[in-house]
């Protein structure tokens, strides 16, 4: 992809375009990513130990801002960004652009939209994940008894997983995260699409959902949620080098 095609294909009303971004593979490029980051942001990054992560937080925040500065015209260093009390990260001015982004080893996915709120969630495989245990603590009863009817290890893990990230990202699309509770949100019938969150207040943006799962890359299990609507999903694989040169082109 290039960064003419990016320009081309910013998310259209009903649209959540979510940008797949591997964190490792322009680790020695040599990229700028201070004049892209805040100050706040370069802050943040000194905070990790190992190079490996701090690189990765800074190139995932740069992608996001890059990817900010596209669809709302504007300086990527100079967008302001504020959470709400639950520490989800959004647009300070309440611009109709939301986003949200995951991480998991190098693979990122960041969601852009204006359909609303939205939430989304990537988890790479894993194996020795003590997945019934985890469920029959923090689950629903329907998505354990899924987990536990599973044949194999391996498939109790992949269930795990799927529903996992479900869980995920309608917490993060409603802005209160797993503090909440996994089990405020049911996801044992994906083919329903739409899920309610319990106990709905003034702090969440909304007590229904609507759920997709998203295949990012092998070995990864991920999922999208938005409000109820006709929203479509738009995935791909974008280099800084691209979004650089899109910006470039504004």
């Amino acid at each position: 992809m290039n960064g003419d095609s990016l320009l081309r294909k910013l998310p259209l009303e009903a649209t959540i375009d979510i940008w797949r971004i591997d964190l490792d593979s322009e680790s020695n490029s040599g990229v700028n990513l201070d004049e892209i980051l805040s100050a706040e942001e370069r802050k943040r990054a000194e905070r990790f130990i190992f190079p490996r992560d701090r690189f990765r937080f800074r190139f995932c925040r740069a992608m996001l801002r890059l990817g900010l500065a596209l669809y709302l015209q504007e300086n990527p260093q100079k967008i302001s960004l504020e959470t709400n009390r639950h520490g989800k990260p959004r647009v300070a001015d309440r611009s109709a652009l939301h986003f949200n982004v995951t991480h998991s080893g190098g693979l990122a996915l960041i969601a852009y939209t204006r359909v609303g709120e939205v939430g989304i969630d990537v988890e790479a495989v894993q194996r020795n994940v003590e997945a019934l245990d985890i469920a029959s603590a923090h689950f629903t009863r329907n998505e354990t008894a899924l987990i536990a009817a599973a044949q194999t290890p391996e498939e109790q893990t992949r269930i795990f997983l799927r529903l996992w990230t479900r869980k995920e990202a309608v917490l993060k699309a409603a802005g209160c995260g797993i503090l909440r509770g996994l089990d405020a949100v049911d996801v044992s019938e994906p083919s329903v699409n739409l899920v309610g969150l319990s106990g709905a207040s003034e702090e969440t943006h909304g007590d229904c959902w609507q759920v997709q799962d998203l295949e990012p890359v092998d070995g990864f299990f991920g999922a999208v949620a938005a409000p109820p609507g006709g929203w479509s999903i738009l995935q791909r694989r974008v280099r800084h080098k691209d979004a650089i040169s899109a910006i470039a082109s504004l």
